[in-house]
């Protein structure tokens, strides 16, 4: 952690004017991709046989209290049980994957295992500022959705403020917008290329093939091609950071 703690603060004494070009920003992902593709291929592949475990502890959660207080009091109760465990996962899975990524992109030698401890150890604060973010961009978005998308740039650089400058508090909020402001249509024309791939990637999964090999072929492919965007869009956003916080 120290290490990389100076690794950030060195990034952040280096003057720098602008954003790396487009076309290096999508090179230099790939490259740190190339590069670490095996730990994420691994924590990734844990996240699914782990959920597929915390998906069945969630169902017995629900159907206890379900059998057990008839009615609607039953039901309520149950899916509460059931979505603790799956919320708390997944936030601690989210930032886990950032912070095995940022090791990566730092050279960090911190391995999977310390990764994982990191997110769960961390997942309530996270949860606290990434729900923060999440509702001022949702509610910009009820106010004719421009509003969400300009508080959604504002807010990019949450996840690696929160995990490489340890601002794990809403202060991530305010240094996010720090970073971003004298940039912000740069950093929208970025995120906008990256957000066309996902929907490109999208647009195939509403295809349904007619035979089975055809959609087993259909659901690996997206399968894979998920995995390689989760991983690349954090690697993506982190080197944006990288940039603006070397300005």
């Amino acid at each position: 952690m120290e290490e990389t703690k100076k690794s950030v603060v060195a990034a952040a004494g280096t003057k720098s004017q602008k954003l790396r070009p487009i076309g290096a920003l999508f090179t230099d992902s790939w490259a740190i991709f190339v590069e670490g593709w095996v730990k994420f291929l691994l924590i990734f592949l844990i996240s699914i046989a782990v959920f597929i475990g915390v998906g069945i502890g969630a169902v017995l959660l629900f159907f206890i209290p379900f059998l057990l207080i008839k009615g609607a009091l039953g039901i309520t109760i149950g899916v509460i049980l059931a979505l603790i465990p799956v919320i708390i996962f997944a936030v601690a899975v989210n930032l886990a994957s950032a912070k095995i990524v940022y090791n990566v992109c730092l050279k960090d030698k911190g391995g999977i295992a310390d990764s994982l401890k990191y997110g769960f150890k961390h997942f309530g604060s996270f949860l606290w500022v990434t729900f923060i973010a999440g509702f001022l961009i949702i509610l910009g978005y009820i106010f004719l959705i421009i509003p969400g998308i300009i508080i959604g740039i504002i807010l990019c650089l949450v996840t690696p403020i929160f995990v490489l400058e340890e601002k794990h508090n809403l202060g991530a909020l305010g240094r996010s917008k720090e970073l971003i402001k004298g940039y912000f249509w740069p950093v929208l024309g970025r995120l906008f290329l990256l957000g066309l791939i996902s929907v490109v990637i999208s647009s195939i999964q509403s295809v349904t093939p007619s035979f089975f090999i055809a959609q087993a072929l259909q659901t690996v492919i997206l399968t894979v091609a998920n995995f390689i965007l989760v991983f690349y869009g954090i690697i993506y956003t982190y080197l944006i950071y990288k940039d603006l916080s070397a300005k």
